[in-house]
């Protein structure tokens, strides 16, 4: 069993660089909010995670609201991961969002999805299946910004979820906060929000951070700060954190108003 094991770290370690950044929307690091993407909104994603001796590749995806709701709504996406020569880089998400107050006043939005969502399976040379639910209740603050949690269950193969240790953790909690807007309203930046989130569980996605997003405008934002893993021999050049410079573009479609 020994060499097995061995077998599906080296699997887990090969594909580390391909797999952590498949983007439905987020808060921080993690899927830790329970709202989707609004309809025929597409959201362009550039993300970077690096350091001097380690990084991912590039992720560009989008992601776009399919639901034309104000109560349910649904957003799927994909991520594209280069550079790299592994050839499993391509990643699908997808999730259903019940709104807040839709079941009763003051009950939170509701979410459950998927992401990592790979196109190799479990018999692959090297799988990508990374198939992770989540499920997320988010709830607004008086003051502005939210708090919400939830839970995640890998749906890959063991090895994918397995720490450096060879201990098997495909559960864990999602928890996720974004403050109250601070406005700027200069020209070229009009808010700053700062988030935090966390993914527990020493995995490959087990990890937690805090950042600041500045928003240009309504339409496009850049997000940068650290992320800290929970299990730094699974990450690239075992580094215990990477920063992140993520920029974010939404696309609102549609008739111009009058």
């Amino acid at each position: 069993m020994r060499g097995v094991s061995e077998l599906a770290m080296s699997l887990a370690i090969v594909l580390v660089p391909t797999m952590a950044l498949a983007t439905p929307s987020t808060t921080y690091w993690a899927p830790s909010v329970a709202t989707c993407q609004p309809f025929a909104t597409p959201h362009i994603t550039y993300d970077t995670y690096y350091w001097a001796n380690g990084a991912y590749p590039i992720d560009t995806g989008l992601t776009m609201g399919i639901v034309n709701s104000s109560k349910v709504q649904a957003e799927i996406g994909y991520d594209l991961l280069f550079p790299g020569s592994n050839p499993t880089q391509f990643y699908l998400n997808g999730k259903l969002c019940i709104t807040e107050n839709t079941l009763g006043k003051g009950a939170p939005a509701i979410s459950v999805g998927l992401y990592n969502i790979g196109l190799h399976g479990e018999k692959s040379v090297v799988p990508n299946n990374f198939n992770t639910l989540y499920v997320m209740a988010q709830k607004s603050l008086p003051v502005g910004g939210y708090v919400a949690g939830g839970f995640y269950h890998g749906l890959g193969p063991d090895g994918l979820y397995t720490s450096s240790e060879g201990k098997l953790v495909k559960n864990g909690a999602l928890v996720g906060w974004i403050s109250p807007d601070i406005k700027v309203g200069l020209t070229g930046l009009s808010k700053i929000d700062l988030a935090a989130d966390v993914q527990t569980g020493k995995n490959i996605l087990g990890a937690g951070g805090f950042g600041v997003y500045f928003y240009f405008n309504d339409y496009v934002d850049l997000l940068v700060g650290p992320v800290f893993y929970f299990d730094k021999a699974l990450q690239p050049g075992g580094n215990s954190h990477l920063w992140t410079t993520q920029i974010d573009v939404d696309i609102p479609l549609g008739k111009k108003k009058p």
